[in-house]
């Protein structure tokens, strides 16, 4: 069923057919993607305070990781309970949790996340990204997979047209995968730093879905159809405008 719709007094429906986000999922090779839970939140807690950044520097526009376990859970999950009203058609926000694949396609470990969002969507077309992984498993490609797998849903499922992202000039791995997907600079913006004491330069990224260099794999998408219904962007919604 693709369109959105809950019947009278059914309280056997699933978890996933009240809140389509729950829905969403998609995969990619190594990698499987899909909204953040409540049962999801220990691994969370774990993969965010287990280290993220590898250097002396911060490249998140807060120093949120460097809190104690204690702090991470009370603070980011309070957080991700913030986005979840953000659910369109023209602002919404998608928190995806960034799993292992296992040979049989169930999820293994969470690894990191992959949050999606947008604003003024149905006018500008236009999505943003921002991710992390944690350390241990940075630099095997984790960080280009999981980005390309979230452009391939946002552009091919979605009806995306534009992606744009952002990162401190000195983040060299972020700027990597940007540019090896076939983001293209266009501008910079002072910023203060991630503990508000200094100033940065962030590069500004954009990208049309026809600039996109592609992997050789394709995305699998689940759930795509009956979010958009949900967030009033399926054909439906659109011819009632």
């Amino acid at each position: 069923m693709t369109e959105f719709r809950v019947p009278k007094d059914c309280p056997t429906l699933s978890l996933e057919q009240v809140w389509p986000p729950f829905g969403l999922r998609i995969e990619s090779p190594r990698l499987v993607l899909r909204q953040v839970r409540e049962t999801d939140f220990p691994a969370y807690v774990a993969a965010a305070s287990s280290g993220i950044m590898k250097g002396k520097r911060n490249s998140f526009a807060s120093p949120w990781d460097e809190n104690s376990p204690e702090d991470i859970a009370k603070n980011s999950l309070t957080w991700l309970w913030s986005k979840r009203p953000a659910i369109g058609p023209d602002s919404w926000y998608l928190m995806l949790a960034v799993f292992f694949r296992n040979q049989d396609g169930s999820e293994g470990p969470l690894i990191g996340m992959q949050d999606v969002w947008a604003e003024n969507y149905r006018v500008l077309r236009t999505v943003e990204s921002a991710s992390w992984l944690r350390a241990d498993q940075q630099g095997n490609g984790y960080g280009k997979e999981q980005r390309a797998a979230a452009l391939m849903w946002a552009f091919d499922h979605f009806g995306a047209e534009y992606a744009q992202s952002g990162a401190y000039d000195w983040n060299q791995p972020s700027k990597r995968v940007s540019e090896s997907l076939g983001y293209f600079q266009c501008g910079t913006k002072r910023v203060p730093d991630a503990h508000g004491k200094q100033p940065e330069w962030e590069i500004q990224y954009r990208m049309a879905k026809s600039d996109f260099i592609r992997p050789s794999w394709t995305a699998a998408v689940r759930g795509n159809e009956r979010l958009k219904d949900f967030m009033l962007l399926s054909a439906r919604h659109q011819s009632q405008e």
